[in-house]
């Protein structure tokens, strides 16, 4: 497996350990006016969906399927999802469809992965933004938690 996608697999561990939490702790703001925890990973969990749903999945042969996304739309839809799906059953969703999203990367060749489809998807470039967008929120999540535990 190539060394980026296996850093997507981060991700997977990182929702393991959240199983842990307790209720308080999925209801915390990662900071004044911002996402709860299990709304943030219901974020990454719907990006995840999506990317694996309109591109990953198509690769290398069929047309491709993502649209202009309103992103803060999107988001605000990933935060009310959150509000309708039990935590743990959120953090089993957000395993799967990573495991997938690895899967389906792992597939493709050195040329497939390297290659930019429509003129607007790199399989190697989402990877970089997703490890990325990734450590982001998880580091968020981090520092709530322990912002919490200090008291």
């Amino acid at each position: 497996m190539r060394q980026d996608v296996t850093e997507l697999q981060f991700a997977v561990d990182y929702y393991k350990s959240l199983e842990r939490l307790s209720d308080e702790e999925w209801r915390l703001p990662l900071a004044i006016d911002k996402w709860t925890v299990q709304e943030c990973v219901s974020h990454l969990f719907l990006w995840d969906r999506y990317y694996l749903d309109h591109a990953v999945s198509k690769l290398p042969d069929e047309p491709l399927t993502l649209v202009e996304t309103d992103y803060d739309e999107f988001n605000r839809l990933a935060v009310e999802y959150a509000h309708h799906i039990d935590a743990l059953a959120l953090l089993r969703k957000a395993i799967a469809v990573r495991q997938e999203l690895i899967a389906q990367l792992d597939r493709l060749t050195d040329e497939q992965y390297e290659r930019t489809y429509e003129g607007t998807f790199q399989p190697k470039s989402f990877v970089a933004s997703f490890i990325a967008h990734d450590h982001h929120h998880q580091d968020q999540i981090d520092a709530a938690l322990v912002r919490l535990k200090r008291g």
